[in-house]
Formats: structure tokens, C-alpha cells, sequence
């Protein structure tokens, strides 16, 4: 009894710094966030519609609840330490002449990504989840004087995710869940203002909001034996408006009054996408299995980033993105009842086409190489750790504002370091 009552206490303490820890998040596929799982990083996310090895399941595919045996819990982290390197140069829209700056520095931050999942049996063949994580993020910041200063700054997107569930065993072969997705989204978007004619220094425009959003999720597993099984999941896509203020700061007089330059409400529309996918997991023999994931993203709600402000200039930028689809093969050695080992490779295709590439998200496709262990302790307690390397395709920017151009590439790479844990009861 003891025992338990420790274990309860552990738990309580991971969920309770899990949630004030809060989260930066980091250029991604688009902007959406893989990293929600230290055990499927090690496989590349291969097989995780399917696996329903543990509480992240809540997240990947809820029918998979009901694999689970008695009360589980669990919190991971990851740590995503992307780069962006820009080089190239800019000319002004009003004179054509080259604007002065660098390349910006590494314009990608490192990030910290928290997730957390538990599982609660209701019955024998009902399951309830919840899975708290962040699915989709980005943040790019660049030096004060860099010379795509007109284009972007600082750029800062957050949606937190709360994701209840239930699962049903309808019978040996089948089981199905269905619940809401709430969506928290914040957003930051900071730019320079050429007024270097009228008082020798840059304004700045700020933007920031943020919106509450609903959707809801469906899964489907279906188990050929104990050694198959496929998954199926989705989640459907929410739209946010944004509310919140433009600012305006060191602008010129003369700007002030010619485009009515001033602080005032603004508002945004944001449609976070759907995401289709499908796992399969298959066990050779205790000891190898094999799994595999492809993930389909509607990333074509995506076409323009539109504000409107209450006084002054109202902003549109055209994205055009294109759905996306994320594939992914892995295997699992588990040598005894205390280790395994995972390996995967993944591609993730990006969705935005060359021509609407902006400073703010320079992504392109990449390729995931990424391997990982989990250790046993007891039958209450298991540890994961994961790390992937993530090639990035170099992307070329054209990107034409109303303040000017900004013509060149970037160089880009991701490491990703992960680590979890997960308490049964």
C-alpha cells in the first residue's frame, strides 16, 4: 500500500511540472510539432497509430487505450535544436537600392517540448484518456539589423492541445474511440519599418493575439492477433480567429500620416489542418517487430496569413501551401523483458511550394534518421529516450513585400533529443 501511495505521489509531481514548464517551440514540418513521444522518436513515429505501447496513444490513436492494462500516466520531453542559416541580400521596393544588414544569425530556436498522457479504465471494455501536448508550433528570430529586417523579425506561433477520450472494445478484433480536440493558439509577429529617409532609424510593427479553438478526433485499431494489428486515426482541423493589438513603435511622423500607422485591435484567422493517418505493427517473434507509419496533413487550409486591424493598414500574406504527407519504417529489438531498441527513417515532405517561401517559415522537405531504448525497471515504472538527426533540403527564399525583396537560401539541420517516462498502477 505504501508503494502505491509513493507512486501516486511521483506521478502527480511529473504532471505538475509538466505543466508549468510550458514550452518554446521550433521551426517543423510547416509548423506542425512530431516531437510528442520519447518512445516513438527512436522509431521516426513509425508504427504509432498502431503500437499502443504506452499513454501516448492517447495522442496518436485513442482506440489504442484498450491495449492498456489498469491506470497508466506518463510525461515526456523533448528537446528540438534546429538551425537556419540565410544568405543573400534585399533591395527596397521604393528605391531598388540594396538594404544594408546581415544574414540574421541562426534565425531557428532551440525549443522544449512538454507532453503529457494518461489512461483510465472505466470498464473492462471502456477507456478513458487525455492527451495534453503542443501539435503545432514555430519561432523564428532573427538579428535587429539583419537585411530581411522588412520581411520578419521575430515570428512566434503556440497551439496547446487538450485532447479527452474514449475507447471502445467493441469486440477481440476491433476497438474505437471519439473525443474533442481544444485548441489554445498564441501568436507573436514582430517586423522592421523602413523609415531610414525620414529619421535614420527603423520603426517596428508588432503584432500579437491569441483564440480558443474546437475540433474532435476518431480512431480505429484493429488487432489480426496479438502479434498484428493496424491503426487508423483523425483529427480534424480547427479554425482560431485571433484577437489581439498591433503596435507601432520609433515610426516616423510623416509615415505616421500617410498610412495611418497607429496602435490599435487587430484580428487573424488561422486554421490548424487536418491529419489522416495509418499505422501497422507486426511481431516477428518476441524478440523483433516491425512498424510503419504514413501521415496525411491538409495543409492546403493554409492559403494566405490575413490580418485586419481596426485603425490603419490591414496585412496579407499568400502562403498557397500543399497537403503534406509524413512517412515513416521502423524496427524493435527487445533482447529481454527489461530493454528494447528501436531504429526508424522517416521523409517529411514540406508544404510550402518554392515560390511562396517567406522569411518567417523557410522550411523544406527533410529526412529523419533516428534510433532509441527503453529500460524496464518493474512492471510499474519504465524509462524512453530517443534522438533523431533530421536532414533538411537548403531552401531558396524570393520573397517580395511591400518594403522590398529579399532574394536568397538557407541551410538547415535539426537534432532532436527526447526522454520520457511512464508510471502503471
Amino acid at each position: 500500500m505504501r508503494g502505491r501511495s509513493y507512486r501516486r505521489i511521483v506521478a502527480g509531481l511529473c504532471c505538475l511540472g509538466g505543466v508549468a514548464t510550458g514550452a518554446t517551440v521550433a521551426e517543423a514540418s510547416g509548423f506542425q510539432l512530431k516531437e510528442q513521444s520519447a518512445e516513438g522518436l527512436g522509431n521516426a513515429y513509425a508504427g504509432s497509430t498502431a503500437k499502443a505501447y504506452d499513454p501516448s496513444t492517447a495522442f496518436y490513436n485513442p482506440a489504442g487505450m484498450t491495449r492498456l492494462k489498469g491506470i497508466q500516466g506518463q510525461m515526456s520531453g523533448a528537446l528540438v535544436s534546429p538551425t537556419a542559416y540565410f544568405s543573400g541580400s534585399a533591395t527596397s521596393s521604393a528605391t531598388g537600392a540594396a538594404i544594408s544588414g546581415g544574414g540574421g544569425g541562426d534565425a531557428a530556436e532551440d525549443a522544449f517540448l512538454p507532453s503529457i498522457y494518461g489512461v483510465y479504465p472505466l470498464t473492462d471494455d471502456l477507456t478513458f484518456g487525455l492527451a495534453i501536448n503542443v501539435p503545432f508550433g514555430m519561432s523564428t528570430s532573427y538579428a535587429d539589423d539583419w537585411v530581411g529586417r522588412y520581411q520578419a523579425v521575430d515570428s512566434y506561433l503556440q497551439v496547446t492541445s487538450v485532447m479527452p477520450s474514449i475507447a471502445w472494445r467493441v469486440n477481440d478484433n476491433l476497438s474505437v474511440s471519439l473525443g474533442p480536440v481544444m485548441q489554445y493558439t498564441e501568436a507573436r509577429l514582430t517586423s522592421a519599418i523602413n523609415n531610414l529617409a525620414f529619421s535614420g532609424i527603423d520603426g517596428e510593427q508588432k503584432l500579437t493575439g491569441d483564440a480558443f479553438g474546437f475540433g474532435g478526433n476518431l480512431g480505429l485499431l484493429w488487432e489480426f492477433n496479438e502479434s498484428s494489428r493496424i491503426g487508423l486515426n483523425y483529427r480534424s482541423q480547427i479554425h482560431h480567429i485571433l484577437r489581439g493589438r498591433v503596435n507601432y513603435s520609433d515610426v516616423a511622423p510623416q509615415l505616421v500620416a500617410l498610412r495611418n500607422m497607429v496602435d490599435s485591435d487587430a484580428t487573424a484567422e488561422l486554421t490548424t489542418p487536418d491529419v489522416l493517418s495509418i499505422g501497422a505493427y507486426h511481431a516477428f517473434n518476441p524478440e523483433w517487430a516491425v512498424v510503419a507509419d504514413v501521415a496525411w496533413t491538409r495543409w492546403s487550409v493554409f492559403n494566405e496569413l490575413k490580418t485586419k486591424t481596426d485603425v490603419g493598414p490591414d496585412g496579407l500574406t499568400r502562403e498557397n501551401w500543399h497537403d503534406t504527407v509524413f512517412a515513416s519504417i521502423g524496427a524493435i529489438w527487445t533482447p529481454n523483458e527489461h530493454w528494447s531498441f528501436r531504429g526508424g527513417v522517416a521523409y517529411d515532405m514540406s508544404p510550402i511550394p518554392d515560390t511562396y517561401r517567406t522569411a518567417r517559415i523557410p522550411g523544406e522537405d527533410r529526412y529523419w534518421l533516428s534510433g532509441g531504448a527503453s529500460y524496464h525497471f518493474e512492471d510499474w515504472l519504465s524509462v524512453d529516450a530517443g534522438y533523431a538527426h533530421v536532414f533538411v533540403n537548403d531552401a531558396s527564399i524570393n520573397e517580395t513585400s511591400s518594403q522590398g525583396t529579399l532574394v536568397g537560401n538557407y541551410s538547415n539541420g535539426i537534432n532532436i533529443f527526447s526522454l520520457g517516462g511512464t508510471l502503471r498502477f
